[in-house]
């Protein structure tokens, strides 16, 4: 996919690519339902949400594909619901994640809300993934690896109050792990197509990667090494997590500072976190442990 821009309505349709409408004209879904064994979902342009249903298991493959949920779509780019009964590996390569926009007061769920969700059985891969127009990347906490992966352009403009959006990048939210992040670029809050920041990103944006226990939980084998992460009000904001490891990664500017701290975390490793400027670029100064 070329260069675009994150008002441009929709983004054309490639040579080759088959395109997929919504199963629902109203909620703007495309259902899948029949998943034994392997599905694989290859140069697909869907007009559409992406439900995996509760009966949804075995192995599916997104590859070389565009994802773009129009407007009035109800929930997230790829929702994930499969039940407990047996594991999901899901895999998404190759592709570009990009709801299209709306107007000041529009509706399409899918610019606020994380990419994609984890379940209690699944197993998720992200890598050489482009995600644009989204309240973050991965709403996932255990079993998930997210790799050479783009994280930008985090959608307000259509929010009369960004502030209650509260988008992210990676959000482990009561997680137990392992969650590996490893040579992505994760800045929500650029504006890719000029280089600058999204006006008040920071009212929306909670923290690019954040940690946050759920009745007890605990995040364990987090390891998040050689990635930009930039443009989040913090660019990380633990609040769970033991043994942690961050290392050599390049903290881009924030709103508020690039961590906090959290009295009950611990790190295995941090190690050559380094402050850089907003396309990246590493500077010698050190990133202290939060």
């Amino acid at each position: 996919m070329g260069p675009y821009a994150q008002s441009d309505p929709e983004l054309p349709v490639p040579p080759g690519y088959t395109e997929v409408w919504p199963s629902d004209d109203e909620s703007k879904e495309w259902d899948l339902y029949d998943c034994d064994g392997t599905v694989n979902l290859d140069h697909m342009y869907f007009h559409a949400f992406i439900y995996i249903g509760t009966g949804c298991h075995g192995t599916v493959n997104i590859t070389n594909s565009i994802i773009a949920p129009p407007p009035g779509s109800t929930n997230r780019s790829i929702l994930v619901n499969a039940d407990e009964s047996a594991p999901l590996t899901l895999n998404i390569s190759d592709t570009t994640i990009r709801p299209e926009p709306v107007g000041l007061g529009g509706t399409n769920a899918a610019l606020t809300e994380h990419a994609v969700n984890a379940c209690a059985t699944c197993t998720i891969r992200l890598t050489r993934v482009d995600v644009a127009n989204t309240g973050g990347m991965c709403l996932c906490g255990q079993n998930t690896i997210i790799e050479q992966s783009w994280l930008h352009d985090n959608y307000i403009a259509h929010l009369e109050d960004p502030s209650l959006a509260h988008t992210g990048g990676v959000f482990p939210y009561g997680g137990s792990g392992p969650l590996e992040i490893s040579h992505n670029r994760l800045e929500p809050g650029v504006d890719a197509a000029t280089g600058n920041e999204v006006p008040n990103y920071w009212q929306a944006i909670t923290a690019v990667l954040f940690t946050q226990s759920v009745d007890g939980s605990t995040l364990k084998n987090y390891d998040v090494h050689d990635n930009f992460v930039s443009l989040g009000a913090y660019d990380f904001y633990p609040e769970n997590g033991e043994d942690m490891i961050l290392r050599n990664n390049v903290f881009g500017p924030s709103h508020w500072g690039y961590t906090t701290s959290c009295a009950t975390c611990t790190y295995a490793d941090w190690s050559n976190n380094v402050v850089g400027d907003i396309d990246g670029n590493p500077t010698s100064e050190v990133v202290p442990q939060p």
